[in-house]
């Protein structure tokens, strides 16, 4: 009988091993290997990525980007050269304010009478020469 209770108690003794009831390890620092990318997908196993992976997809989605980009510029230039002020400015990309200001200083070459438009070549070559400024 001795021993049918300590068998008893050894089973009470231990713990269901239920991922829900195991605790939590402590927050250690996890390093990575030379050569590799280290991402944590749920904050508890890191995954290692060799850097000759990474390589390889960054020059696939690049020629991905340049082809996407190719055709988008190309729709761009299908239609008229010239721009409202509206698609000037989104064209620019610069705050409209701002837009208005450099086309009152004469950077930008506005055309027509009441309503304003903007020539692309015109545009480009003004912001080429603003890109070689610097700012003091």
């Amino acid at each position: 009988m001795a021993q049918a209770s300590q068998i008893g108690q050894a089973k009470d003794a231990r713990r269901p091993c239920n991922q829900a009831t195991r605790p939590r390890p402590a927050a250690r620092l996890l390093r990575s290997r030379p050569g590799s990318g280290l991402i944590e997908d749920d904050g508890s196993r890191p995954i290692e990525i060799p850097d000759a992976f990474l390589d390889a997809l960054a020059r696939g989605l690049a020629s991905r980007l340049a082809e996407q980009m190719a055709g988008q510029l190309a729709a761009l230039h299908e239609g008229s050269p010239w721009m409202t002020f509206e698609e000037a400015v989104e064209y620019a990309r610069v705050p409209a304010g701002t837009f208005r200001k450099l086309s009152a200083d004469g950077t930008f070459t506005a055309h027509g009478g009441k309503r304003k438009i903007y020539h692309r070549q015109e545009l480009d070559a003004a912001l080429l020469s603003l890109s070689g400024r610097t700012r003091r």
